[in-house]
């Protein structure tokens, strides 16, 4: 019997972690952890997670590493050397969930094996996320969607199996599709262990997750998108990105090389960290 961490990612937003938690609370099957990784946020995270802890009876574990220019992957790195549990779902603070996303990722993950799970968001817009209340998430009602952004998901789905299906025919070097999509993927915690976690090199927006992705591919996953009817919602936000700008292009570039040629464990990753500098751990 598998066990489930549900790691969440913040930065600052405190509303929305809360819409996020009470989304993980209220699925049909519980994660065994929940594990918050602050990427050095502002504002008063620890009492938040405290008082919510209490009001709604659960564990929380809670990593805090400084602030130091976007450093998502090693944040969770951090969660993941904290986990004790089998399949580690990767979660953004600005996401929320479907009934049943839990309990879809544990039930793929009992028949499933050599895979990693990449779903793709249904992204409200700004007025949707406005009128999406927290009696709305802790029911699961998420009547607002529209048909359009159902349909987005559907297409999504399909473009993944096509290449899930064919990638059986490919080298594992030309595997590009599904992509491990951070904050809305899972993975075996055994494999992702196999390649070291994320690369963190990877510091500012962008390319962490096409860097884990290949080199999950190399190692000899196959991505599979398994949100046909339950799926993550993204909340609307202004983008930490400018137009789509990666300040980390080149490193990834310069990476694919090397793993192309079977070198899926990154050097600098859950062992021997990039950076030395210390973490706060606590639990509520």
């Amino acid at each position: 019997m598998k066990t489930i961490a549900a790691i969440i990612t913040v930065h600052n937003r405190v509303s929305y972690l809360e819409k996020c938690l009470y989304s993980l609370i209220n699925q049909s099957v519980k994660p065994e952890e929940i594990i918050i990784c602050d990427d050095g946020s502002d504002e008063n995270i620890i009492e938040f997670l405290k008082s919510f802890s209490e009001q709604n009876n659960c564990k929380i574990k809670y990593i805090r590493q400084e602030f130091n220019g976007f450093r998502v992957a090693r944040s969770r790195n951090n969660a993941v050397l904290y986990s004790k549990s089998d399949i580690l779902v990767f979660l953004d603070s600005d996401v929320i969930l479907t009934k049943n996303y839990i309990k879809k990722i544990y039930d793929f993950f009992q028949g499933n094996r050599n895979c990693f799970v990449t779903n793709y968001p249904v992204r409200l817009t700004q007025k949707q996320t406005e009128k999406i209340s927290l009696d709305c998430i802790i029911n699961c009602k998420y009547e607002i969607i529209t048909i359009k952004q159902k349909l987005k998901i559907v297409r999504q789905y399909f473009k993944d199996l096509f290449y899930s299906i064919t990638n059986r025919f490919r080298k594992t070097n030309k595997r590009l599709s599904p992509k491990f999509r951070g904050g809305v993927s899972a993975v075996i915690k055994e494999d992702f262990l196999a390649v070291n976690g994320y690369d963190e090199r990877f510091i500012g927006w962008g390319n962490e997750d096409d860097n884990l992705s290949k080199r999950l591919y190399i190692y000899g996953l196959n991505g599979r998108n398994i949100g046909l009817r339950e799926f993550p919602i993204h909340l609307y936000h202004t983008p930490f990105h400018k137009n789509g700008f990666r300040s980390n292009k080149n490193l990834a570039n310069e990476l694919k090389k090397e793993i192309n040629a079977g070198n899926y464990f990154t050097p600098y990753g859950l062992q021997n960290r990039y950076q030395k500098d210390e973490v706060f751990y606590t639990e509520f």
